[in-house]
């Protein structure tokens, strides 16, 4: 399948070349936001320019199982993360390890899972804290601390921080999915649970919700139920005006026999209200339907709604690609990112589910180091657990949406591992020949090329950028002159 000697470059799995050559995203689509990798329920970060995306590490699983087994998730110990400042490019910033059992590298020794990670920044002692809290399976949530949202990340406490342990929290069926939300005075609060008896599938009341001590690594109260109809799990906060926004996923309990007057539907984010960040809550209806019932695909609905430059947005997952992929069996995800509405009543509408995605925030700018890992869309390309970006066959490519070219530009320097052969074209606006080239180089044994430009004349200020690469190349980053 794959003509390339790959030993002589980074070495990479077969899953990573599998996803190379079949998971394709298509140029007019900002959904998945990244295709290369599987990764499922998004927690979502904005710190300065620069949104973060951390992720439950479904390639991991991916890896494990070859696509033989269904996903499992019990071999995934760390998280995924991505990060933009455009909403459009996308980059692929790695793995932070998380648990320290099960195999895993995380400073978390006690812990043999990481999944449905939630992400918070607070400003403790005049400096900011990054805290990052997952499942370690649906058994507790434990906390790790950063001085950057990349890590790395320490266990401040040796242990699970919410456990089955804690007051109020024996009997909850899933001690998982937590949600963290820091207030505007600075107060922190958890939110997390699931599962259901089938007896109690219409009102569960497995939901919990705990202020957090001010250094964000306790519980400051005793958790508090909060009785979601139909709950499954995936909760979810946020406080839009004075109002605070529960959210969570609905179970799959046949409704027939339901006497609960909502009767909300499967597998859809269901949202409530409150004034108080503690509740009570109440029911008001749902926001986001199941993306099986525009894809076809059904699974898991897990969301994170999230405001960017002054805008609302959704993440969440879909297993839109894995029928390319090939594999046997499935349940491995990827991330969408969609426009989220809130009605001027504060009522939320059904929001729309798309592989269109979101409207690229603003332009990109090429004027600095880009990594490797950065692009839009890609094909035939794969990506090295260095984040690093292989061409698999002749003719793959990465695009790069929205760059901007005010200020000129004469040359593109470009890192690469070097090699005895291989070349690479600089391409505005499309890869085939509809493309302009730009510049083009045959690569060396040096590693380092600076690839002059011809820019066409009266050239716009804004282009989609294309570097075509012949069969085997390795770029490492590159950076516009």
């Amino acid at each position: 399948m794959f003509g390339f000697n790959f030993a002589k470059a980074t070495s990479l799995s077969d899953m990573q070349k599998l996803m190379a050559e079949k998971a394709v995203k298509m140029i007019n689509e900002n959904n998945p936001i990244m295709a290369h990798k599987c990764g499922a329920d998004p927690a979502v970060l904005e710190y300065g320019d620069t949104l973060y995306v951390y992720s439950t590490n479904d390639m991991q699983q991916l890896e494990y199982t070859k696509g033989k087994e269904p996903n499992g998730y019990n071999k995934i110990t760390s998280l995924n993360v991505f990060s933009t400042k455009d909403l459009v490019n996308w980059t692929d910033c790695g793995e932070i390890h998380v648990a320290g059992k099960n195999g895993g590298k995380g400073d978390a020794k006690w812990a043999s899972n990481s999944w449905a990670p939630a992400i918070a920044c607070k400003k403790i002692n005049g400096k900011d804290k990054f805290f990052l809290y997952f499942a370690d399976s649906a058994n507790g949530i434990g906390v790790l601390t950063s001085d950057s949202p990349l890590g790395p990340f320490t266990d401040p406490i040796g242990k699970a921080l919410i456990s089955r342990n804690t007051p109020n929290c024996k009997d909850i069926n899933w001690l998982f999915d937590p949600a963290v939300f820091v207030d505007d005075d600075n107060n922190g609060y958890i939110y997390f649970g699931g599962g259901h008896d089938p007896d109690k599938y219409e009102h569960p009341k497995n939901a919990r919700c705990a202020a957090l001590t001010d250094d964000m690594i306790g519980l400051k109260s005793e958790p508090i139920m909060i009785d979601p109809p139909f709950l499954f799990e995936d909760s979810g906060i946020n406080k839009i005006g004075d109002t605070y926004y529960y959210t969570y996923c609905t179970n799959w309990q046949d409704r027939k026999d339901s006497k609960d007057p909502n009767k909300m539907p499967i597998a859809v984010i269901g949202y409530m209200t409150s004034k108080n960040p503690l509740g009570p809550f109440e029911y008001k209806g749902y926001t986001l339907e199941n993306p099986g019932t525009i894809f076809g695909i059904w699974s898991n609905n897990h969301h994170w709604i999230f405001k960017f430059k002054n805008k609302f947005y959704i993440a969440y997952h879909t297993q839109t690609l894995e029928k390319s992929f090939g594999l046997a069996n499935g349940g491995y995800r990827n991330l969408f990112i969609n426009d989220f509405v809130v009605n001027d009543d504060g009522s939320l509408p059904i929001q729309k589910i798309t592989k269109a995605g979101v409207t690229q925030v603003g332009t990109f700018n090429p004027y600095e180091k880009i990594p490797a890992a950065t692009f839009a869309v890609t094909r035939n390309i794969a990506i090295s657990n260095k984040q690093t970006a292989v061409s698999i066959k002749d003719n793959a490519y990465i695009c790069i949406k929205g760059v901007d070219f005010s200020k000129g530009a004469s040359s593109i320097e470009i890192n690469y591992v070097p090699t005895k052969k291989g070349s690479i074209k600089i391409k505005l606006d499309a890869f085939g020949g509809n493309g302009i080239t730009i510049g083009e180089t045959k690569l060396n044994k040096k590693g380092k090329s600076n690839i002059k430009l011809k820019l066409p004349e009266n050239m716009k200020i804004k282009h989609d950028l294309y570097f075509v690469f012949s069969e085997g190349v390795e770029l490492i980053d590159w950076l516009v002159k």
